[in-house]
């Protein structure tokens, strides 16, 4: 019988008790009890189960939860392994996500009230402890600090027997937002004397008071909390440690149990745990784990999807993937020189990987650096750590669903400011030429259009092939039914573009692409340019991996602009 797939759910004791799939972390429940700071916090990419792991935590050690913890927790480690703080504090609870940031005024209103939805679940599951007054008084609290300060006074006043557990999630969710298009207004709202500083510091206070005892902050960058400075100078950034690696996210070995829970039948496990690992694998946190991770939510999309046809969905990219990870396409814009993070990108996507130090202490008041640009691509799991570099971390793109984000940033940035723009549908039509009839002739065309219309006579002087081979990919990413391979690793070279089928796609063959540039001043090697295609298209094709007749071939020669010719191998 198929699972049931939690998928877009992160109430614990809601999967606990209607039965659905729960892969065990409790053991880390121990592991923090047994660390030596009070005060962890945990930064991971968007959707990675961080909310879920909150809740469990909240399940866990919340007073209120004591009569369920054997439901709840009996099958797994902790509940096996009980230590002596079970549902022995009062849990205070707050998530810092839908907050609109348009304005000061909304940013400013959209925290306090978050502050005040987690003040009103702390006191109803704790009212006991305090007066109708007491209740009043907090939930009207002006700013976010006047809120949680009186429910510290109002706990030390009250003699309560129970220290209280902070759990913060998404703290920085609406900060990061601040950071991609408002620098000056982050630094005044976060840093400085600004709102949430002091939101903060009335924890570190409450700490040095003994009243809370307790505080788990979840998050994406470490930008927001470096910012706090002395406003919050407790916190222990364990996301780096191998110890904490797994918390969150799926291991490979987690995942194939994970199907073979599913119903799949056993001889179609190998190859969905290929294409599963193309999509969704690849995530490395710390130089001293020796395994990569998968996004959780994007195999949870994928099983949920699989479960009502037993097919793989129409779609592999999760929209709400997608609607995530868009906005992390505007911090490309942070401390201005979009064009210098464009040329990184570029060598990124082209490359397959990117050296630099990691920085893990972010200064503001300092030019925001591209060392620094890169290291917030890491944290928001738009890079991964691959191995050590001479000057410090090689960082590859974890997988497929994230490079399409970075060609989906491609094609917008070429396709702005030409007729394409908004009127997408020839594009699309002359790769269904290229990939149903085996005609590239009109997406070169296309290609040649967009060419000319965006780049001016300067900018063919920076001009090359490797630019050609971004534009193309950034044109052909949309389309759902092949994968696209830059520098493909053949035996015999790289082919520049492969196209190759995706599962259950209606295709009848796989595509190589080798591509030329030649500038209009060296129109003098076009011949040798063209001979120099024709060799390598043919070592590619005579390759073990294309040597198939369901693949087929092309160069194109562009001499600056324009396509001068193009050949199918054969």
């Amino acid at each position: 019988m198929m699972i049931k797939i939690p998928y877009g759910e992160s109430d614990f004791k809601k999967l606990m008790l209607e039965n659905y799939f729960y892969q065990d972390r409790t053991h880390f429940i121990e592991q923090l009890e047994k660390w030596n700071s009070n005060y962890p916090v945990f930064l991971r990419p968007r959707r990675f189960g961080k909310s879920l792991f909150i809740s469990t935590l909240h399940h866990y050690y919340g007073l209120e939860y004591k009569d369920d913890f054997q439901a709840l927790f009996g099958n797994l480690y902790i509940g096996k392994h009980p230590s002596e703080s079970a549902n022995s504090y009062l849990v205070l609870r707050f998530e810092f996500s839908r907050i609109d940031t348009a304005t000061h005024e909304s940013t400013y209103h959209g925290f306090l009230t978050n502050v005040i939805s987690g003040a009103r679940t702390f006191l109803g599951a704790y009212g006991e402890f305090f007066t109708l007054e007491q209740q009043t008084i907090i939930e009207n609290g002006k700013s976010p600090e006047t809120v949680v300060k009186a429910i510290f006074d109002f706990t030390k006043k009250n003699k309560i027997p129970h220290k209280i557990y902070l759990l913060v999630d998404e703290y920085d969710h609406f900060a990061n937002e601040l950071l991609s298009f408002d620098l000056d207004r982050f630094k005044s709202n976060v840093s400085t004397n600004g709102f949430v500083r002091k939101f903060y510091e009335s924890f570190k206070t409450a700490t040095g008071e003994g009243i809370v005892d307790r505080i788990f902050i979840t998050g994406v960058s470490p930008i927001t909390l470096d910012s706090l400075t002395s406003g919050f100078n407790i916190g222990d950034n364990i996301s780096l440690n191998p110890i904490f690696h797994d918390m969150m996210g799926f291991t490979h070995p987690e995942v194939e149990a994970i199907l073979h829970q599913s119903a799949i039948p056993i001889e179609k496990i190998p190859e969905m745990m290929a294409d599963l690992e193309a999509w969704y694998d690849g995530y490395r946190f710390t130089t001293r784990a020796n395994h990569q991770l998968f996004n959780p939510d994007m195999v949870l999309y994928f099983l949920k999807e699989y479960s009502i046809i037993s097919q793989y969905p129409e779609v592999m990219l999760d929209t709400n993937v997608i609607s995530d990870y868009r906005k992390i396409q505007n911090t490309f814009k942070i401390g201005g020189e979009e064009t210098e993070k464009y040329e990184l990108l570029e060598t990124l996507v082209q490359k397959g990987y990117i050296d630099f130090p990691l920085t893990r202490l972010y200064n503001l008041t300092l030019d925001f650096t591209q060392d620094d640009f890169l290291s917030l691509l890491f944290y928001m799991g738009m890079l991964s750590f691959q191995e050590e570099a001479i000057i410090g971390w090689r960082c590859k793109i974890p997988n497929y669903v994230i490079k399409k984000l970075y060609f989906e940033y491609f094609k917008a940035i070429f396709l702005a400011k030409t007729r394409f723009a908004k009127t997408t549908r020839p594009i699309a039509q002359t790769i269904d030429a290229l990939l149903g009839t085996g005609n590239p002739e009109p997406f070169f065309k296309i290609v040649e259009q967009v060419l000319l219309e965006n780049h001016s006579n300067r900018d063919e002087l920076a001009y090359g092939e490797k630019h050609l081979q971004t534009l193309m990919v950034g044109l052909l990413f949309p389309y759902e039914s092949y994968y696209i391979h830059s520098e493909y690793e053949a035996k015999r070279g790289y082919p520049d573009i492969f196209l190759a089928r995706m599962p259950n796609k209606p295709l009848q063959f796989d595509i190589v692409l080798e591509l030329k540039y030649v500038k209009k001043s060296a129109e003098q090697t076009l011949e040798k340019v063209i001979q120099q295609a024709e060799i390598q298209l043919d070592e590619y094709m005579r390759s073990e991996r294309f040597a198939r007749p369901d693949v087929r071939g092309f160069y194109a020669v562009f001499l600056g602009g324009e396509v001068y010719e193009w050949k199918e191998w054969q």
